[in-house]
């Protein structure tokens, strides 16, 4: 009987694809960067307030190393840390923005850790290192008002909070448009406003981000009170969601609400991007077929999950694949982190099922 013309296709999508899905999470290398700590020290001149300063945001810079790379459950196992152990683990100190007053001093820091003494600290405890890898995000900021959309280059306050955000330390930096005449050339921003896939690819093929983020301000700029809301598009597997709308009394808290969208896409990002390297296991699992789009979502989300390490397809049926993967981590934590992708790991007769949800 001869195969079904869309097989013959998924052949084709087969060896194009997944060839190239294998071990996504890369190592950290030797250092780990904590960006965007902010502080604001006074003291009793300059000198001692930068000073200060300096070690608070250290001391800061380690919790929010601890949030990135510990999970929940073992942050409370997490042994304290004094000035001088601390100071041994970091490397450098980048100063992204520095105001120094008479005796106040307000900065913006970047702390550089050496891997090495971070993971005998932690590893001294017996705590499971997650490394987590970034997803960077390409921000397209609209402004909508009573006069409609305005153009992506216009000037306001909301390009302004994205532009000045410092996303650097985390697990999802962003870049924010361009806006030049080649982005409204690729783009009109009636098509952003909507999440229209082929304009915003076409966009894409110069930034090549992952993901897109539309943020959207909708009220007027002369005064009263604006609705954020926005729409976040998966480039990878064509993924869409809303962003929940966020009510701002003034203008002058944007940079507020985008601080508060940024930290939730990378919370969410986090739960798929988190990789434990203490462990590491092998599955064999099978995708049911009726379609071609069932193994092109799978592939798809398969490769964009740093916890999976390779997918190696044993067999290939016009009903059904069988793969073997293998991951980092347990069964219980990769069946989480699938699910978060939008695939469901299950067992069905005592064999282990994989499909979209």
């Amino acid at each position: 009987m001869p195969l079904p013309r869309w097989f013959s296709t998924l052949l084709l999508v087969l060896a194009a694809g997944l060839a190239a899905t294998a071990a996504r999470a890369q190592g950290g290398g030797n250092s780990y960067t904590i960006g965007g700590v902010d502080v604001d020290v006074t003291a009793a001149d300059a000198i001692k307030a930068r000073d200060q300063g300096i070690r608070e945001a250290q001391r800061r810079a380690v919790r929010m190393l601890v949030e990135k790379m510990v999970g929940a459950e073992d942050r409370g196992r997490v042994p304290p840390l004094d000035d001088a152990a601390l100071a041994n683990m970091i490397r450098g100190v980048e100063f992204t923005r520095e105001r120094t007053l008479t005796n106040r001093y307000i900065a913006t820091l970047s702390i550089v850790f050496g891997a090495d003494p971070v993971k005998a600290w932690l590893g001294g405890a017996g705590i499971s290192i997650a490394e987590t890898v970034a997803r960077p995000a390409l921000v397209i900021a609209l402004w909508k008002g009573k006069n409609g959309i305005e153009p992506l280059d216009d000037r306001n306050a909301w390009r302004d909070a994205w532009r000045t955000l410092d996303t650097s330390g985390s697990s999802v930096p962003v870049t924010l448009v361009r806006g030049d005449q080649n982005d409204q050339t690729a783009l009109a921003v009636e098509q952003a406003y909507v999440g229209d896939v082929s304009a915003l690819a076409r966009l894409n093929e110069r930034y090549r981000a992952p993901t897109i983020i539309i943020a959207t301000v909708e009220g007027d700029k002369a005064g009263g009170t604006l609705t954020v809301s926005g729409l976040r598009y998966d480039t990878q597997t064509g993924a869409r969601s809303a962003i929940a709308a966020i009510p701002v009394a003034e203008a002058n808290q944007l940079p507020d609400a985008a601080k508060r969208i940024h930290a939730r896409l990378d919370e969410e990002w986090r739960g798929q991007a988190v990789v434990r390297r203490d462990s590491q296991d092998a599955l064999d699992v099978f995708v049911p077929i009726r379609a071609l789009s069932d193994w092109v979502q799978v592939r798809q989300r398969l490769g964009a999950i740093p916890a999976v390490k390779s997918v190696a397809v044993r067999s290939l049926e016009s009903d059904r694949a069988e793969l073997r993967l293998e991951y980092f981590g347990t069964t219980d934590q990769l069946q989480k982190t699938l699910a978060q992708a939008g695939l469901v790991l299950d067992k069905s007769a005592d064999q282990w099922r994989l499909q979209a949800r």
